[in-house]
């Protein structure tokens, strides 16, 4: 039988960024990955404000492209073609942050971040079984640990196993996922410095990721209503690998074809907005997309992941009850659940505006559910060519769009509960947290102005700040 005192099970960011701060804290762990490899497809892409300082914090070096080239988020009806609507997301971060926001994808983000902590991943490790007994975790009948951490997402065993519920709405909509790479595409879109395209036109709707500049990487999200009028993933599954069928469909996004697409993946992605009931039992806890997700708009979901695992590392070096991180990360989840809801909602709005109305769509779904997928998408070209030759549709401009960049919610939020004192719970200001950045982690008792324009570390009770810079007590200014 072999012990291993802290067992993290799922080696993607959010696993990583723990164990991380674990070899940081000398706290023995080990990662368990039940893939051959780590993540492959880029996923994940937007690093925002907060999550930079975590880095920064712990050192790890990103192979960074110019986020000017990422600036954009683009409305068309083809690449190739005037956008129908283009808003620039980039704003100063210096009035928030010493870190600016950054572009990467989650299968380079995983690669460079398992650099000093490979030697405690292990590969092709399942975990299959959990028990418990007298405060010790028995895994798979030959490995036993004192606490274990599910970072495995949210179709991860660890939750499943454990029986906690997902509170909210795991089904919003179903979408075709596909990675590919194309080195002339990337020219395509050089005029449009787009992080995001999306596309509005009768043969198609998706919105097209740009992930990588120099080595061509991208991502298509297709929404399954348009292809299909089955609901039932499994129903589907030949798309996957059709590889002339999905060329097909990214060749529709553009004006003029590419012939350098390489499909490197397909697969389908079911979005939520959900929650767990509880984020910990038996000393097994819920990390990252295991205990939350949510639509992507403003990207959440690997940023609050990557949050979450700072914040539970210092509760277990400082041996803090494990419900003071419940009560401040699920309160955390719920207020960025909220947030990318209200963008999703918005995304529908813009796609009603440009080209089709989500509500009738699902309305025609359930009419055409049993006819052939031909029948079915001639219907959906139908609909979508009366509105693309409606003048009125194409001088159409949007003005209500969605941010890349939420200050308030990278930077700006506060703990409502858990381990804050007196008028504590949201992040130091930007002029304590760049003093204390390079200084160690630890709590501080600063003495400031009103203004922070002087500001004294020192034995006082002006200000308490926690070791991951949140404030736990402040005395209100007379």
């Amino acid at each position: 039988m072999v012990h291993i005192p802290h067992l993290i099970v799922g080696a993607g960011p959010v696993g990583l960024i723990l164990g991380h701060y674990f070899k940081r804290f000398n706290i023995p762990f080990q990662i368990f990955e039940k893939q051959s490899f780590l993540s492959a497809h880029p996923s994940a892409h937007y690093l925002n404000m907060r999550t930079m300082e975590i880095l920064d914090e712990l050192n790890i070096q990103l192979p960074l492209e110019n986020i000017q080239h990422f600036s954009n988020y683009v409305y068309l009806r083809r690449i190739g073609e005037q956008p129908l609507n283009s808003t620039r997301q980039l704003i100063d971060y210096k009035q928030y942050s010493y870190t600016s926001y950054a572009h990467l994808p989650q299968s380079l983000f995983v690669q460079h971040v398992q650099e000093g902590i490979r030697d405690k991943i292990q590969l092709n490790k399942e975990i299959k079984k959990i028990e418990f007994k007298d405060k010790i975790i028995k895994v798979n009948d030959d490995i036993t640990c004192d606490y274990l951490y599910g970072c495995d997402g949210l179709n991860g065993f660890v939750r499943d196993y454990l029986k906690i519920k997902l509170i909210g709405n795991r089904d919003l909509q179903r979408f075709l996922n596909i990675h590919f790479t194309s080195k002339q595409l990337v020219n395509r879109l050089e005029q449009y410095n787009s992080m995001l395209s999306f596309i509005y036109n009768s043969d198609i709707t998706a919105v097209i990721i740009k992930h990588r500049i120099e080595d061509g990487i991208f991502a298509i999200q297709i929404p399954l209503d348009l292809l299909t009028g089955k609901t039932d993933i499994q129903e589907v599954q030949h798309i996957k690998q059709d590889h002339v069928l999905i060329k097909n469909l990214i060749n529709k996004t553009l004006l003029s074809q590419v012939n350098d697409i390489e499909i490197k993946s397909v697969g389908f992605w079911r979005m939520g907005a959900v929650y767990a009931e509880q984020y910990y039992k038996n000393n097994c806890v819920l990390v990252g997309d295991a205990c939350h997700g949510m639509p992507p708009a403003g990207g959440f979901g690997m940023n609050t992941g990557i949050q979450d695992a700072q914040n539970l590392a210092y509760k277990i070096k400082d041996q803090k009850d494990l419900l003071y991180y419940q009560k401040e990360r699920q309160q955390i989840a719920q207020d960025n659940i909220e947030t990318a809801l209200k963008y999703y909602k918005k995304s529908l709005n813009i796609a009603k505006s440009f080209t089709f109305d989500i509500n009738k769509l699902k309305i025609y779904q359930s009419v055409m559910k049993n006819t052939p997928d031909f029948l079915y998408q001639t219907g959906v070209k139908l609909g979508g060519s009366l509105i693309e030759l409606d003048p009125i549709y194409k001088r159409l401009k949007v003005d209500d769009c969605i941010p890349l960049v939420f200050p308030k919610e990278e930077i700006g939020f506060k703990y409502n509960s858990g381990d804050i004192g007196e008028n504590g719970g949201q992040l130091a200001p930007l002029v304590v947290r760049e003093i204390l950045r390079k200084k160690e982690r630890k709590w501080y008792s600063i003495n400031c102005d009103s203004n922070y324009e002087r500001i004294d570390i020192e034995n006082v009770n002006k200000m308490i700040v926690r070791n991951d810079m949140h404030i736990y007590q402040q005395q209100q200014q007379q």
